[in-house]
């Protein structure tokens, strides 16, 4: 029998973002979140706020999240990436290109290798894959959006996979949001704030709030993707025309 009667949740780049925000909604909905990341100081202060478990984890060592296969988790919000790489891929430098596959999609799949057993065995669970228009459509983005595209890709192939399992599937594909995500991105902070101009961008709540909306749908219901951007932003640029 199909259920979303969920209590536990997995979040993975939770010390910031669009992790921290969907650690705080689904914590203040009673859920019990278990919020993984690297930077202790701010899962400290995370815990002290929300309650939530923490788990201090470089997601990039494999046998470290071995471990996870022994919890369950009903919700799994695989969110942790970057942007290394974001630039053009003749600007790129290799060890960006290492960083961003390492972490978007090589730790993406070895999360979900590690999460997805459990769920499939007790026949519940609701996956959120976090993606993004850059793996949707040509941004000028070789490296960051390419590993992005993996993504979608592999949620698409994922719901294909548990078909008839009852573990629903859902993509989240945000334009800009008002996180770190362009200062880690950009070594030249010019840059960053560049891609922060000229529109109002999303907040990390938005996404949560879209993350919420998914997981809270009748069981018999799988959202499998959300596009979500600024008003002011549209796949192949941004445009600003003053209302008359």
């Amino acid at each position: 029998m199909l259920s979303n009667k969920y209590k536990t949740a997995l979040v993975t780049g939770a010390s910031s973002g669009i992790g921290e925000a969907v650690v705080r909604l689904l914590s203040k909905k009673g859920y019990k979140v278990t919020a993984l990341a690297r930077r202790k100081s701010k899962l400290i202060k995370l815990k002290k706020e929300t309650g939530c478990k923490s788990v201090i984890m470089d997601i990039r060592n494999t046998k470290e999240i071995e471990k996870l296969k022994k919890i369950k988790f009903d919700v799994f919000i695989n969110n942790a990436g970057l942007g290394r790489g974001f630039d053009k891929i003749y600007k790129t430098k290799a060890v960006d290109i290492a960083t961003t596959i390492d972490t978007n999609v090589q730790a993406f799949l070895q999360l979900l290798r590690c999460i997805v057993p459990g769920m499939v065995k007790r026949k519940k669970g609701h996956i959120i894959n976090i993606g993004s228009i850059a793996g949707l459509y040509p941004l000028s983005s070789s490296v960051y959006g390419g590993s992005k595209g993996a993504v979608h890709l592999i949620n698409q192939n994922l719901r294909l996979e548990l078909s008839g399992t009852g573990i629903r599937c859902t993509e989240i594909n945000p334009g800009r949001v008002d996180t770190e995500f362009f200062d880690v991105a950009f070594d030249d902070k010019k840059d960053a704030m560049n891609m922060k101009k000229g529109l109002n961008m999303l907040k990390a709540s938005d996404i949560a709030d879209s993350i919420l909306f998914a997981i809270e749908c009748p069981a018999h219901v799988n959202v499998s993707a959300i596009e979500i951007t600024p008003t002011e932003q549209a796949p192949g640029g941004v445009k600003i025309e003053k209302l008359k």
